[in-house]
């Protein structure tokens, strides 16, 4: 049985969402851009992998936030959750790379970004599943 949350509006729980991915995906990034930037690991090495997939967790579990807090609400809020914490992690390290002067691929950008809008999604998509499988928690 899962406990019960309080039921949000979609804008809410999105906010929260957002937050929530941020918990995971804005310390892993800062750490694995401050390690890589000092060299204490390599950018393709397997640390800075786990880091990518933390990241990704974080996602995940945002849009697993968003669908828990707001159970009727559309996947995109779930997207826009883990694409909007990319977003903050990211502009982070845009601001460092522009003091540093080292380079900036904005290619990469979009297409990281719809990678964790697709996490985000598949994190709420797992929430559904929960829900659907163990019961919203308001059966007493």
């Amino acid at each position: 049985q899962i406990s019960t949350l309080p039921e949000l509006s979609p804008p809410q729980a999105y906010v929260r969402g957002t937050i929530t991915a941020l918990v995971v995906a804005l310390p892993a990034g800062v750490l694995n851009q401050v390690l890589v930037a000092g060299g204490d690991i390599e950018a393709g090495s397997p640390w800075a992998i786990l880091f990518w997939i933390l990241i990704m967790f974080g996602a995940a579990g945002g849009g697993w936030a968003v669908r828990r807090l707001s159970p009727g609400c559309h996947l995109a809020w779930a997207a826009a959750a883990g694409a909007s914490a990319y977003a903050v992690v990211q502009a982070i390290g845009v601001v460092r790379r522009l003091v540093t002067g080292d380079p900036i691929s904005w290619l990469a950008y979009p297409f990281l970004a719809v990678l964790m809008a697709t996490c985000g999604m598949l994190g709420a998509i797992y929430a559904g599943r929960m829900t659907r499988r163990y019961g919203d928690g308001n059966d007493s």
